[in-house]
């Protein structure tokens, strides 16, 4: 207990410390930013008209179990001469088909570095929630003379798109571009794969990690209530925080007359949840300790055929525990922006739906896995259940 004590004294003290060091205005780019280019880029709102090349890379023109060829279009992707372009996303098993249309923040063609952003998701333009106009969730820049794509951005705040589809994305071009990859690794979920696989977010995605071998996370059982006591008591230290992201998002969303359902109010909320469920609250003595994540350093990935098999060819995770729990809802009325302000502002209400949400979940978790360990915390309990839950109860009543 004492241990305890002092973990959350100091991570108090850390969180503290990390939330007044950060302007109100940055709060978002300050905690997603993922790289140093620091250049102000304005997007030019008016001007968003096609290019009158559109490259169309769909899964039906690509064999994944063969090199990769160029294309006429592709090649000028390559070399900056297009200022848009089309990615259907390939459809695995019974996932469904989405379509993504970059574009770039400047009109440059021909220039040797281009800012690339993700504009719209099946033809619906994506909610935007960083303060700063050119700071997109999803951004990227293809630089010619270094051959390097810099991933600079990757934090998607709606359902429709996950990260991990964004990066097969990103691994298809740099391959058929033979461009390297380089990023600067800020994922909010950095912590939970370091603690698990002993590799960081970008680095298990691109380098790959064999899942065959024994990881000594799976000898630490996840006993139910040591994890919520810890869980919900370290989160109330945090709920007036929470309540300031809820807000900054829904301001947002009002701003650009976004509907309730669309407005992503948990944005920018997730690495909190991960941090201290898996900094504070599993017994890591068991296996010497508790793999703390370094100071973000820059990596640079080259994308081999081996490599874009097995990525292109990995089904991304579904949210089943979620989806049951969302059809088992007998009735659902939405809310109003004004009637979720005032909820999110009451501390009570708050602890209360967490506390809540955090039972109900492991109660799910525990009917696939009676006894779970770190990393079925993160694939079944936070991910899939914790998270899409906070932002269902946040926008709907419900007889739950």
């Amino acid at each position: 207990m004492k241990s305890f004590k002092l973990n959350l004294f100091l991570f108090t003290i850390w969180w503290s410390i990390v939330i007044s060091s950060i302007d109100d205005n940055d709060i978002h780019s300050v905690r997603k930013v993922l790289t140093t280019h620091r250049e102000t880029i304005i997007l030019k709102e008016n001007d968003l008209n096609a290019d009158k090349y559109v490259v169309n890379m769909t899964n039906d023109a690509v064999d994944y179990s063969q090199d990769f060829f160029y294309t006429e279009d592709l090649e000028k992707l390559c070399h900056n001469q297009v200022t848009e372009f089309v990615w259907k996303c390939p459809t695995i098993g019974d996932s469904e088909e989405k379509v993504l249309k970059f574009r770039t923040v400047y009109d440059q063609i021909g220039s040797s570095y281009l800012n690339w952003y993700l504009k719209s998701i099946n033809g619906i333009d994506i909610v935007e929630l960083d303060p700063k106009p050119y700071n997109h969730q999803i951004l990227f820049h293809v630089k010619i003379y270094q051959q390097t794509i810099l991933l600079s951005r990757l934090y998607p705040s709606y359902p429709q798109i996950s990260g991990f589809e964004i990066l097969q994305f990103i691994a298809n071009l740099a391959f058929q571009c033979k461009f390297r990859i380089e990023v600067l690794d800020r994922s909010d979920v950095s912590t939970v794969y370091t603690a698990l696989y002993g590799k960081r977010y970008y680095e298990y995605h691109f380098d790959g990690v064999d899942l065959s071998q024994d990881f000594l996370f799976k000898k630490i059982v996840v006993k139910k209530k040591t994890f919520l006591d810890c869980f919900e008591h370290i989160i109330k230290s945090f709920i007036k925080h929470l309540s300031k992201l809820f807000q900054e998002n829904i301001q947002v969303c009002e701003n650009a007359f976004v509907s309730v359902e669309s407005c992503p109010i948990t944005f920018d909320t997730q690495r909190l949840f991960y941090e201290i469920s898996f900094s504070y609250c599993f017994d890591w003595s068991l296996i010497g300790g508790f793999l703390r994540v370094d100071p973000p350093l820059s990596q640079s990935f080259e994308i081999t055929s081996k490599d874009i098999n097995r990525i292109m060819t990995k089904k991304k995770q579904s949210n089943v525990g979620f989806v049951k729990i969302n059809q088992t809802l007998d009735t659902k009325i939405i809310k109003t922006y004004d009637e979720i302000k005032t909820q999110i502002f009451d501390t009570s209400f708050l602890i209360e739906l967490f506390s809540k949400i955090f039972e109900f979940c492991f109660v799910e978790l525990e009917k696939q896995k009676f006894d779970p360990n770190p990393e079925d915390i993160f694939k079944l309990y936070l991910r899939p259940c914790v998270i899409p839950s906070i932002d269902l109860f946040l926008k709907y009543y419900t007889n739950v």
